[in-house]
Order: C-alpha cells, then sequence, then structure tokens
C-alpha cells in the first residue's frame, strides 16, 4: 500500500468533485461515482456512452442478486466442490442520451470543454455534471445533469438532463437508447476466474417502444432469470413542440426527441429508468409492474424524486454522521463520509439479498457476499440503522436450507454451514482451502445476530429467526472437531483456515476455536431463553430441528474444554498448531514490486511456509470478544502480530488500530486508522476500478467509534473507552441502543453523552456504570 498518494480529488466535506475529465483515470472514477440504492446500482458512467475499451471503461449496470452460472471448469475437481458459478451480471443500458446541437454531437473529446464539473452531493445522494462545451462549429451549450438512484422508489433511477443554448438558436436532439449487447467485464474485473460470464448473457425476449418509452425483456441463458427494465421520457421547456420518432436493432432501441431550443432558454428532459426482474415477482408480470413504475416516476417527477432523496439521506445522515475538528479533519472527513455513503448505498434491504464486498459499484469478486457483511458493515447499520441490519440477516435466515444442504456435503448430518462465497446462497468459492475451509463464516454470521439482539433487544427476532440460526451453526461446531488425548482431552478443530489467507487448512486456528465457542454459548443461551419464556415455540422448533437435549450438553462440555494454542516462550497465542514452526518471513528477499500480490507471484506453498500474516486474525478475534482478555494479555499478542502481519488485505489495518486504541497504543491508532479512511478515495490498492472495498470503508466507522471511542456491547452492556486524537479538537457521533438515540462528543478533556431519543439509557464508561434518565438528558466525564 502506498501512503504518499496526495488527494486525487479536492478536500469537500460533503461532495467529491472531479474538475477535468482524464480518460486514463475514467475507469477509476466511474467506482467513485457509482449510485445504488442496494438494489439497483450503476457504474459513475456518462450518460453520451463513450465506446471505452476494457481498460478504460465499464458501463455497469446491476439489480441486487441477479446472477448468471456457469458450468466451472476445474483441472482436477474434489468431491463438493461448487458445480455452478454465480456472478453478477451486468444488465442492459438505459442512460444513454446523446445530445445532437444542430447536427452537431455533444463529445467532451471533441470541441472545446469551457468548464466541466462532476460532483458526488453525498449529503443529498446525488450525482451532478455541469458543463459548457464549444462545438467544433462553435456552439456553446450549458449542460447541467443530475442522477440519483431512489431509495424512495426502490425500482427507479432518475435523470434530469438540463441544456441551454448560450449563443445559437436551433435544433436540440435528444436520443435516448436502450442498449441490450452489454456483457460482463471478467477478464478485467475478475482476471483469474476463467468459466466467465464471457459474452453476452442475456437472451432477448422483448423489445419495444412507443414515443415516450422503451422497454426490454429477457432471461439468461443459464440460471433461466428474467429482467426486465424500461425507460420513460418527459420534455419540460416553455411551449415546448416535441417531435418523437422510434427506431430499433435486434438488441437496442433508440427515442429520439427533437425541439426547437432557444437562446438562453432551458429545455430539460427528465428520464425515469426502471429495473425489476424474476426474483421480485413472476416473470409475467413484470412489463405491467416496469410500466405502471414508470408512470408513477413520471407522475412525481425529477424534483420530487430528488426532494424525497434529501429527506432520506438526511435522516441517514443525522444518525450515522462522524463530525470531526481539529488537524487534517477536512481530508478525514471527506474519507469517512464517502466511506459511509458508498456502504449506507450498498446494503440490500429485501431481505433477500445481502451486500456484495463490492458493494453494486463494480464486477470485482462477481459480486459475492461475503463475511465482509457481518464482521464489518452489518456493525456500522445496527448501531445507526437497525432495520437494515435486521434485513441483512435475514437474507442468511432465508438460505438456511442451502447451508444445511452444503453441511451435509461436508459430512455433517446435522446443522448448516453457510458459504463463503454466494449470492443465491450456494457456496460459489472454487478455492476450498481460501473458501470452504473458512467456517469461521458460521461464527461470524452468529456474532453479528449476536450483535444485533444486545443492541436492539429484538426478542422477536430471537424467536422466529436467531435461535433456529444460532442452533443449526452451533451443531456444525459440535460435529467438525473433536476431544484430542494429546491435547489433554482439550476439543481441537483441525484443518480450517481463519481470516489469514496465508495460512490455509490449519489446525486450531485461534479466531476459529474463539468465535465457534461464542457461537456454541451464544446457542446454549438461545436455547435457554426459549425453554424458559416459550416453552410451545421451544417445542416446535426441536420438533422442526429434530434437536435433544444431549445436544446441549455437548454443547457445553465443548465450551468449558475448547483448545487454544499457546507459545509460552512468547507467552502469546499463535494463529494455529503450527505458527511457530514455520519459516520466518524475510521480506528484503522479496522483490518490493512483488510484496503486495504475493498469491499472485509465489505458490502458495511457498507463502504457506513462513511464519507471516496477510491480516488481522487472532487480533480480530481478540477485539471481537475483548472482554475475555486482560489488557497485558492483549498488548502482547499485539506486539507479537505486529511483527509478523503484512496487511495485505483491506480489512487488516482498520482492525489493528482499533485494538491500538485498547492498549493505548495512539499513535499506532491514528496511523492506522488514516491508513484506512482514505483507502479508496484515494485508490491505495491501485484496484478501485474492480469496486469499493466495502468492509474497509464499514472499518473506519469502526475505527472511530469502536476504536477511538471505545465501544463494546458485551453482554448486553454498552461500554465506552473514549478517546481523543492529539491532532483533533474533537469529534462526535451519535448510536442507537435498545430504541434510545445517544449523542457522544469526545473534546479535549472530556466526553459529554447526550440522550436524543427514548426515556432512559445505561452505559458503562470506563468501568464506571451511568444512566441518563430523561431525553435531553446529559452526562459528562471527565477523560
Amino acid at each position: 500500500m502506498r501512503l504518499d498518494k496526495k488527494a486525487i480529488y479536492p478536500i469537500q466535506e460533503w461532495d467529491i468533485t472531479e474538475d477535468k475529465f482524464d480518460r486514463k483515470h475514467n475507469y477509476r472514477n466511474e467506482t467513485t461515482f457509482s449510485l445504488s440504492n442496494g438494489y439497483i446500482g450503476t457504474r459513475g458512467t456518462f450518460e453520451e456512452a463513450y465506446a471505452f475499451d476494457i481498460d478504460t471503461g465499464l458501463e455497469g449496470n446491476f439489480v441486487n442478486g441477479f446472477y448468471e452460472r456457469e458450468k466451472i471448469r476445474y483441472g482436477e475437481a474434489n468431491f463438493g466442490s461448487p458445480l455452478f458459478s454465480q456472478s453478477l451480471l451486468n444488465l442492459p443500458n438505459l442512460k444513454e442520451t446523446k445530445l445532437y446541437i444542430d447536427g452537431e454531437e455533444f463529445d467532451m473529446e471533441q470541441g472545446t470543454m469551457e468548464d466541466y464539473q462532476r460532483t458526488l452531493h453525498m449529503k443529498d445522494g446525488v450525482l451532478e455534471r455541469k458543463m459548457v462545451w464549444r462545438s467544433p462549429q462553435g456552439k456553446r451549450i450549458k449542460i447541467e445533469i443530475k442522477r440519483l438512484v431512489s431509495f424512495e422508489m426502490k425500482n427507479i433511477m432518475s435523470i434530469s438532463y438540463e441544456v441551454t443554448p448560450m449563443n445559437f438558436s436551433g435544433e436540440i436532439r435528444f436520443v435516448s437508447r436502450l442498449q441490450a449487447d452489454v456483457e460482463n467485464h471478467t477478464r478485467k474485473t475478475n482476471p483469474i476466474v476463467d468459466y466467465g460470464p464471457f459474452g453476452r448473457k442475456l437472451e432477448p425476449e422483448k423489445l419495444f417502444g412507443d414515443e415516450k418509452r422503451l422497454y426490454y425483456k429477457g432471461i439468461t441463458q443459464n440460471s433461466r432469470l428474467t429482467v426486465a427494465c424500461g425507460s420513460a421520457h418527459k420534455i419540460v421547456s416553455e411551449d415546448a413542440v416535441v417531435e418523437t420518432s422510434t427506431e430499433f436493432g435486434e438488441l437496442d432501441a433508440a427515442l429520439t426527441l427533437k425541439i426547437t431550443g432557444c437562446e438562453g432558454k432551458k429545455i430539460t428532459l427528465e428520464k425515469m429508468i426502471c429495473y425489476s426482474t424474476s426474483l421480485d415477482m413472476d416473470e409475467e408480470k413484470l412489463e405491467t409492474f416496469v410500466e405502471q413504475t414508470l408512470y408513477a416516476a413520471q407522475e412525481k417527477g425529477y424534483l420530487k424524486l430528488e426532494q424525497a432523496q434529501k429527506r432520506y439521506m438526511q435522516s441517514f445522515w443525522n444518525v450515522a454522521d462522524i463530525e470531526i475538528r481539529g488537524e487534517e479533519s477536512a481530508s478525514l472527513q471527506q474519507g469517512i463520509r464517502f466511506n459511509l455513503f458508498h456502504v449506507l448505498q450498498s446494503a440490500g434491504r429485501d431481505g433477500r439479498t445481502g451486500m456484495g464486498a463490492k458493494g453494486l459499484s463494480g464486477e470485482g469478486y462477481e459480486g459475492h457476499y461475503f463475511w465482509d457483511t457481518e464482521m464489518y458493515v452489518l456493525p456500522v447499520f445496527v448501531y445507526t440503522e437497525p432495520e437494515v441490519a435486521g434485513k441483512l440477516l435475514d437474507f442468511r435466515y432465508s438460505t438456511l436450507d442451502q447451508a444445511r444442504a452444503r453441511a451435509r456435503i461436508l459430512g455433517h448430518e446435522k446443522g448448516a454451514l453457510y458459504p463463503w462465497r454466494t449470492i443465491n446462497g450456494e457456496e460459489a468459492s472454487t478455492y476450498y482451502p481460501l473458501g470452504t475451509a473458512q467456517y469461521h463464516i458460521n461464527a461470524d454470521i452468529a456474532y453479528a445476530l449476536s450483535l444485533y439482539l444486545q443492541v436492539t433487544g429484538d426478542t422477536g427476532y430471537l424467536k422466529e429467526k436467531g435461535a433456529e440460526m444460532f442452533i443449526e451453526t452451533a451443531r456444525v461446531w459440535a460435529d467438525v472437531g473433536s476431544f484430542a488425548k494429546n491435547k489433554d482431552g482439550k476439543y481441537c478443530i483441525c484443518c480450517v483456515t481463519g481470516p489469514d489467507e496465508y495460512n490455509v487448512l490449519v489446525d486450531n486456528n485461534f479466531y476459529t476455536n474463539l468465535m465457534a465457542r461464542e457461537n456454541l454459548k451464544d446457542a446454549v443461551a438461545a436455547v435457554a431463553y426459549l425453554s424458559e419464556k416459550e416453552p410451545e415455540l421451544f417445542e416446535r422448533l426441536k420438533e422442526k430441528l429434530g434437536f435433544s437435549e444431549d445436544e446441549l450438553e455437548l454443547w457445553k462440555r465443548i465450551i468449558d474444554n475448547m483448545y487454544f494454542p499457546y507459545d509460552e516462550e512468547r507467552d502469546v497465542y499463535p494463529m494455529d498448531d503450527g505458527f511457530m514452526m514455520r519459516k520466518p518471513w524475510d521480506e528484503t528477499k522479496i522483490p518490493e514490486e512483488k510484496r503486495a500480490w504475493l498469491y499472485e507471484n509465489y505458490h502458495p506453498l511457498f507463502i504457506m511456509r513462513h511464519r507471516m500474516s496477510k491480516q488481522a486474525d487472532a487480533i480480530l478475534g481478540m477485539y471481537l470478544h475483548s472482554n475475555l482478555f486482560e489488557e497485558d494479555e492483549i498488548r502482547r499478542n499485539y506486539d507479537f502480530y505486529q511483527e509478523v502481519t503484512l496487511h495485505h488485505s483491506s480489512l487488516s489495518t482498520c482492525i489493528f488500530g482499533i485494538v491500538a486504541c485498547d492498549i493505548g497504543y495512539y499513535d499506532e491508532a491514528y496511523r492506522y486508522f488514516a491508513e484506512s479512511a482514505r483507502m479508496d478515495l484515494d485508490d491505495h490498492h491501485n484496484n478501485f476500478y474492480a469496486g469499493i472495498h466495502a468492509a474497509n470503508m464499514a472499518g473506519t466507522w469502526q475505527a472511530i467509534v469502536n476504536g477511538f471511542a471505545g465501544v463494546r456491547c458485551q453482554q448486553s452492556a454498552l461500554k465506552f473507552k473514549p478517546w481523543l486524537p492529539k491532532r483533533w479538537e474533537r469529534y462526535s457521533f451519535k448510536m442507537r441502543f435498545r430504541g434510545s438515540l445517544l449523542k457522544v462528543e469526545v473534546s479535549k478533556g472530556q466526553a459529554r453523552f447526550v440522550l436524543e431519543e427514548g426515556d432512559s439509557i445505561r452505559f458503562f464508561i470506563s468501568g464506571k456504570e451511568v444512566m441518563i434518565h430523561e431525553k435531553g438528558g446529559e452526562y459528562i466525564e471527565k477523560i
């Protein structure tokens, strides 16, 4: 990672602005300016749809959960290897709108761009482009284009395209196009994947248009999913006389709207775009739905949709925003808001979809959902938008049957094993040492569920869904390991991969064993709660799952006897049984240009035989369950893992920064936070073109809230241990807890807590219990 990179965009607290178009940065900027609402995602491509090649740009439009499958090719397949892939599919583009003035086509690379500014207004959830263009023949025109993906109407993307002739009167012609000849950029965005999808994967079933709208319906070749999409158009102008015409090709259609423009008078094209799929409704209902939804959006008009967008964003920022004041604050403030904005807009909200590691901003990782959602993203929503957190957990509950089937394939007669990477609930990871072997995914989901229940107090969720998830994940932990005689009868879990992907198929990964034990504790507590509070519901669940009390006793025995590797000489927990035996890593022998991309430059066995770590592993477990360790114990382990961790994953530095706060290493904590805060905005890894790094983005929120402010929710107790970076004057944030909204402001010498919503709240600060008994009440602690 390069830390010497200068800011790519001007430093602005609420905006990201590109003030000059440069083709060589286009691909990256398409990710920066991408928009989504958790259902529709669209990359920041231009309305005029330049013909960029595979290395210069990607016209990407996606619907969360809509995928194509391909038969996976293996040189040597193992039993249980996934047979079919899942890839988020690039869908037909309806954004394209070409502009002609007296027959000259608007093209930023032709004529003269006298003024140019593209701005992502994060506060409002709107992307805006403002330009003054002089055509090759000397005609000057002012263009203002706004785009949003609506949070109010999840199927709608809306564009307002304003044109003002500046030194002429003449013909203004908009050509709105539907382009269905699209394909994924797999060889660019997922270069190690050799099974596709390659080429066009949608088969057209219907394509038509009239004087106001365009419509397309197509079906995927293999997954047999249907997408329907359409656009509706309206010219807003004084005394407008609009001539329209349509043209059709096999895979595209164009609607032309022609009007006479007068010098100094604005003409606006309002364009509504709708997407829906057979995942949401029966295929035969799609056309009517698209037509009715477009009509409803047109009735509202762009202005009302934008106003609704701003209200939604205001509500989000009112709780989720983190304000910083002090040295370097403007740069970091911009980074944090950029990260939160992309996290917000990427999360599925329907209970049927999750959140991809790249959100809906690009094709990276094939659009798959990983543990990133539960361990990094979901905690942000638990404290800020718990309804969204609940919907993300709903996705995992809705795929329990697939997880059960996966457990059977892996030889477990009971329980459920969640996939390492997926879209539809089935395992899509083709390389099991870095995929299926990461059994910790079960415990990660259980941890996120436990955090949600503790913070929200949502016992209804526990009764309806949570207890079943706890039980089914616990069952796998009770079967995957054994009580080993050579380890004094302790429970050992062999041949798994922890979070660190440079140490695979290891015995007794510390993180895995720790998280498995806590997963089992949560399952025991859930069973106890139901048997006491809801005995009839518990009996029904026992019958459904074939659950017996004997299982409970086994879980308790495992909890009491879980094994953890320990090194007496260093007085630390090694990552696994063999970690201390491995050859020490000597980075001086590795060329600098190869250090960040080990798997691309060295055989896996070379990497796996060295004592080093790609990312936070054992340290992550100590962060999540810090109440189980003494501070000196955490410090010893932190010092050790500082020596061996390379931070080759974007998921790593934010975690080390949080733990550094726990043990008083404040300078290191701040450095790690600063590295994480602008990682994507300044493209530290030079791979932002393929999509956002959602986990790191959410990790920067955790770095402040869980790191600097020391927030933990453990055993349903909300705890704080606040600290203020010496470069800052203050920082503040808000968080929801048990139906209350608490504002926290940390400044020089004090931490101030104000109850903004709710009747009362109880929390602990540095071990001391605090109660605020009424709305508007406050408590101040000297620090």
